[in-house]
C-alpha cells in the first residue's frame, strides 16, 4: 500500500503549478481527439478504401499492441520517471496523426500505412493514459487527488465532446481533405501537450524516477525488483483490478460498438438517436461532474463503486426496456437516450475512484506497474466484451445483449461490498477533498 509521504509546503506549490499545467494540456488534447474519435472506421473505410473487415482487423491489432505494450510501460515508467514515459508516448500518438493525415491515396501502400499509424495510436496510448493517473497523483497530496481526479475527467470529456461537435459539422467523405485536417490538427494538439510536459513539469514531481532516501532505498529497490510479483500480492489491489474489470466488461466495453448495433439492429432506433445517445451522456458527465464529486467527498471508495455500478445496471435496464413491443420509435429512441444519459451520471462516480485508487495502493517507486496493471485488465475487458456482445446480439434472441448486460452490471457492482471488506479504512474512506485544486 501507499507509504505515508511529507508533503512539504515547496513540493505542495510545485505540484499545483504542474497540475494547472497538466489540466491544460489535457484540454488541448482532448479537443484534438475528440475531432477524430468518431470517424477511424469511416476514415478508413470511405477514404481509403480499405473494406470494413479490414478496417476492424486494423483497429484490433492496435487494441492487442496497447494490452501488449501497456505492462511494459508500467515498467519502464517507474524506472525512467512518469512524465518522460508520457512525452514518448504522446511524440507516437503524434505521429500516428501525421501518418493518418497523409494523403496516401488507396490500395496496399494505405494499408501498411494505416496498420503503423493505429499500432502507433495505440501503442501510445498504453504508455499515456495510465501514466497520466500517475503523474497526477504524484503532483497532489492525497486528500486532493478525488477531485483532481473529478475534474481532469470532466475537463476531457468536455474537450472530447466539443471536438466531435466541431469536426461533425464539416468532415466529409466527398472532401478527403477535410479528414486530413482533423487528424492534423489531432497530431499538433498532441504535440502540444508533450511540449508543456517538456517545458512546464520537467521539474516537478513524478516527471523523472522516484527519489528516496537512503533508509528506505534497500526496501524501495526490493519491491521495484520484485516487478509485477510485488504489484500482484497486494491482495486488495488484486481484488479491485477483479472488480474493476467485470465493470468494464459489462459497463465501458458494451458502451461504443454493442449499444449502436442494438440500438439500431435490435431496437430499430435511427444512428441520429444513437448519436443523442453518446451527446446525453457527454452532457451528463460535463454538467454533474463537479457537483457529484462535491456531494461524495465523504463517501467510502468501495461505496462509490458500488453506486457506480447499480446506476449501470439502470442504465443497462432502461436499455432493455427500449425493446418493449407497443413503445413505438419515438419511445424507443428516448429511452436509448436516458439510459446513456444515466451512464454517464455513474461514470461521474466510477472515473474518480478507478483513475484514484490504484495510485492511493501504488507505493511511489511502483506507481507506474499499479496504473498499467490496471490499464490492462481494462483492455482485457475492451477485447473480450465486443466479443460477447456479438455473440449475443447475433443469436436468435438478440435482447439477452441488454439483459446480460443489466444482471452482470448487477451482480458486479455488489463486488464492490467485497473490497470494502480488504481496503484499509484510510484508503477506502479518505480525507476530505479540498474545496479547490
Amino acid at each position: 500500500m501507499s507509504t505515508t509521504e511529507i508533503w512539504s509546503d515547496e513540493r505542495i506549490a510545485a505540484g499545483r503549478r504542474a497540475w494547472r499545467f497538466s489540466l491544460a494540456g489535457t484540454m488541448i488534447s482532448s479537443l484534438g481527439t475528440g475531432l477524430t474519435l468518431p470517424f477511424l472506421f469511416v476514415y478508413l473505410h470511405g477514404v481509403r478504401h480499405i473494406s470494413l473487415p479490414l478496417a476492424g482487423t486494423i483497429v484490433a491489432v492496435g487494441a492487442v499492441a496497447a494490452f501488449a505494450l501497456a505492462p511494459v510501460s508500467g515498467s519502464l515508467s517507474d524506472r525512467l520517471g512518469l512524465g518522460r514515459l508520457i512525452v514518448v508516448g504522446m511524440t507516437l500518438m503524434g505521429l500516428s496523426g501525421v501518418l493518418l493525415a497523409a494523403p496516401v491515396g488507396s490500395g496496399g501502400f494505405a494499408v501498411v500505412v494505416s496498420f503503423v499509424a493505429v499500432a502507433l495510436e495505440s501503442g501510445g496510448s498504453a504508455m499515456t493514459w495510465p501514466t497520466m493517473n500517475g503523474l497526477v497523483a504524484a503532483q497532489l497530496p492525497p486528500d486532493k487527488r478525488p477531485h483532481a481526479f473529478a475534474l481532469r475527467f470532466g475537463i476531457l470529456n468536455a474537450g472530447i465532446g466539443i471536438g466531435g461537435l466541431v469536426s461533425g459539422l464539416f468532415v466529409s467523405v466527398a472532401h478527403p481533405a477535410t479528414f486530413e485536417l482533423i487528424y492534423l490538427l489531432d497530431a499538433a494538439s498532441t504535440f502540444a501537450f508533450a511540449a508543456i510536459v517538456v517545458v512546464f513539469l520537467r521539474t516537478s514531481p513524478g516527471f523523472g524516477p522516484v527519489a528516496v532516501d537512503a533508509g528506505a532505498q534497500e526496501h524501495a529497490q526490493t519491491r521495484t525488483h520484485g516487478g509485477y510479483r510485488a504489484v500482484l500480492r497486494d491482495r486488495a489491489f488484486v481484488a479491485f483490478l477483479a472488480v474493476n474489470f467485470l465493470l468494464f466488461l459489462f459497463g465501458y466495453a458494451q458502451l461504443n460498438g454493442p449499444f449502436g448495433a442494438y440500438a439500431t439492429l435490435v431496437v430499430g432506433a435511427g444512428p441520429r438517436a444513437v448519436g443523442f445517445a453518446f451527446a446525453a451522456n457527454t452532457a451528463a458527465i460535463v454538467v454533474t461532474q463537479l457537483l457529484v464529486s462535491r456531494l461524495t467527498h465523504r463517501w467510502r471508495r468501495s461505496r462509490m463503486l458500488l453506486v457506480a455500478g447499480g446506476i449501470f445496471t439502470l442504465a443497462w435496464a432502461i436499455t432493455l426496456f427500449a425493446d418493449l413491443p407497443g413503445l413505438g420509435t419515438v419511445g424507443a429512441s428516448v429511452a436509448l437516450v436516458v439510459s446513456l444519459g444515466v451512464f454517464g451520471l455513474g461514470e461521474t462516480m466510477y472515473a474518480p475512484v478507478e483513475g484514484g485508487l490504484p495510485n492511493e495502493l501504488a507505493p511511489d517507486e511502483l506507481r507506474g506497474r499499479y496504473n498499467a496493471a490496471s490499464f490492462t485488465m481494462s483492455s482485457v475487458a475492451g477485447l473480450i466484451g465486443p466479443q460477447l456482445a456479438g455473440v449475443l446480439l447475433g443469436s436468435a434472441t438478440p435482447i439477452t445483449w441488454a439483459i446480460v448486460a443489466t444482471v452482470g452490471m448487477g451482480v458486479t457492482s455488489l463486488g464492490a461490498l467485497a473490497l470494502g471488506r480488504l481496503l484499509p479504512e484510510s484508503i477506502d474512506r479518505p480525507a476530505l477533498a479540498a474545496d479547490s485544486v
